[in-house]
């Protein structure tokens, strides 16, 4: 929403959208009713519904996990012409285009759709997924220290909660998530799997993709990853949010470390005209910009990263795995809890320095990329909370348990 608009205009406008929304899915909600009621469903197909323009996340592990068993038919499915040529290419008849009427009685066919992206019933337009017909199953993709869902202002606020897609069953890490999700998607816990995020088993397996050291030298040294989450009613994440900031320092000190910094915007932000999209790296050595676009799923980048730097994002949990240091950087975090909200509180469950100045920011980096221990055992009291499973099995246990769905 532009930020030019008045705050009347711009109520206006989100009104207008909230009301079309209820609209169309209203009428996708009783369209389907009737459209599903007439074709039969094939428990052996499991589809998964891509609804981002990157093949990544927990689908795109679940898939190649499942695509070698015998129980399932695994389909990628996409509206998204870029990516349907893209996995053509690469999986030919394993993906399908959904604006097709192939993908149209395919994906009536179907009764598993497996999804991580979509909270709102939206994304999936033109279709819409009935929890009536179909076992919907969310893998999602962030383990939650923030409020989610029902439990945020956002979907408080105009009725949006109606546009909430309806989960069969989704997946967790631990009981706590598995409470988390429970409340934020209002979702018996029952139907919440403590199994285990499928892409969590790429870090903690020993064949990651070396392949990217020689397109890119620089993960050869010293890595710090820098990636905040999306504020999703405010402006963007800033990058070094300090008043002491001095690039010219920086890149001197990284020097001196033979280390980079990664920043990696939130895939929403890059889309806002703002202060994180416009960060100006050009005159920064060592200060390289690795968004989506050079890296399309971030777990392939994190088995190189030495340092992880973030605030509220759920990446740094699962960067836990690989138990190395991390640096958040709270400087918004009072206006965080009003607008979004954390479950938890945040001192004692984010096991790390806490920057507030460009002077503690150097000198932690320095102190971990030198004494990466430290805070070990803080870190593994908080990886045990939030990771039952720590063994790279993750995957295996989720198609176990959609395998059982079907039998």
């Amino acid at each position: 929403m532009s930020h030019n608009l008045s705050k009347i205009q711009q109520f206006k406008a989100f009104m207008q959208k909230i009301v079309f929304l209820h609209l169309v899915i209203f009428v996708l909600r009783n369209g389907y009713y009737l459209l599903e009621k007439l074709v039969s469903k094939d428990k052996r197909i499991a589809l998964f519904f891509m609804t981002e323009k990157y093949y990544y996340d927990n689908s795109k592990y679940l898939f190649e996990h499942m695509r070698q068993k015998d129980d399932f038919r695994s389909i990628l499915f996409t509206a998204n012409k870029s990516l349907y040529a893209v996995l053509q290419e690469k999986f030919p008849c394993e993906v399908v285009y959904a604006w097709s009427f192939k993908g149209l009685f395919l994906f009536l066919r179907t009764r598993n759709v497996i999804i991580s992206y979509g909270i709102s019933a939206a994304p999936f337009s033109p279709y819409y997924l009935h929890e009536k017909y179909k076992h919907v199953i969310y893998l999602g993709h962030g383990i939650p220290m923030k409020k989610m869902g029902l439990q945020t202002k956002a979907w408080q606020k105009y009725g949006k909660r109606y546009q909430l897609q309806k989960y069969s069953y989704m997946a967790a890490c631990s009981p706590l998530e598995q409470v988390l999700h429970g409340a934020g998607f209002n979702i018996d816990i029952n139907y919440v799997w403590v199994s285990g995020l499928p892409r969590n088993d790429y870090l903690l397996s020993a064949n990651n993709d070396k392949a990217l050291t020689a397109k890119y030298p620089y993960l050869n040294q010293k890595v710090i990853l820098y990636a905040p989450t999306w504020r999703e009613e405010t402006q963007s994440a800033e990058f070094f949010p300090f008043q002491d900031f001095d690039s010219d320092q920086l890149d001197a000190f990284l020097e001196k470390e033979q280390a980079y910094i990664l920043l990696r915007g939130h895939k929403e932000d890059i889309k806002r005209d703002d202060a994180l999209s416009r960060f100006d790296v050009s005159k920064m050595k060592r200060v390289i910009k690795a968004d989506q676009d050079l890296f399309p799923d971030v777990y392939e980048l994190l088995p190189y990263v030495d340092v992880l730097v973030s605030d509220y994002s759920s990446i740094w949990i699962d960067y836990l795995l690989l138990d190395r240091p991390i640096i958040f950087v709270p400087y918004d975090l009072e206006d965080y809890k009003k607008t979004k909200g954390l479950f938890l509180e945040f001192e004692k469950n984010t096991p790390g320095f806490k920057s507030n100045s460009y002077k503690e920011f150097e000198h932690q980096i320095e102190t971990y990329l030198n004494k990466p221990q430290e805070h070990a055992d803080w870190r593994k009291d908080i990886r045990d909370m939030y990771h039952t499973y720590q063994d790279g099995n993750s995957s295996e246990r989720v198609y176990q348990l959609i395998k059982e769905l079907n039998q």
